[in-house]
């Protein structure tokens, strides 16, 4: 395939993806399936392994020497936490004293390691729960509850 057929496919299945979550999100839903081609999967396995590059190892690792500089400039110890919340996504740091054993790592990466990990857990734990219970499992793909009632 071409660079500029590449180029369109990727602008057609990205207008795609967006207008899709965008409906789903409009009729309250967290989540939405999208059925992909095996082009379309393709396509999206080489741009998330051409994005785990090298750059993005210096990236996280300017990241690490910003807070050690902070740290030797303040003389405070620092530790990152990554929090997800409905509206914000953050990867920050804080005094690491205050908050030693509060979901705070010592490096950027132990920070997203953390939740990645803590995800999983999650995952498995609702797989478990979802055994034998259709009603809950319609809860964990993000259906609201209005439409969860009318469901039933």
């Amino acid at each position: 395939m071409t660079d500029s057929a590449t180029d369109s496919v990727r602008r057609a299945l990205a207008a795609r993806l967006s207008r899709e979550m965008d409906q789903a999100e409009d009729l309250g839903f967290g989540t939405a399936t999208v059925w992909l081609t095996r082009e379309e999967i393709d396509l999206i396995r080489a741009a998330l392994t051409g994005a785990s590059s090298g750059a993005d190892t210096a990236r996280l690792d300017f990241l690490d020497r910003c807070v050690a500089a902070m740290t030797a400039h303040t003389g405070s110890g620092r530790a990152w936490q990554l929090t997800i919340d409905r509206d914000h996504l953050r990867l920050g740091t804080t005094d690491a004293p205050r908050r030693a054993g509060a979901g705070f790592s010592p490096t950027c990466r132990a920070a997203i390691d953390a939740r990645l990990a803590e995800l999983e857990r999650a995952r498995a734990a609702a797989s478990d729960d979802n055994e034998g219970a259709p009603d809950r499992s319609r809860r964990l793909t993000g259906l609201p509850p209005a439409a969860e009632k009318k469901g039933r």
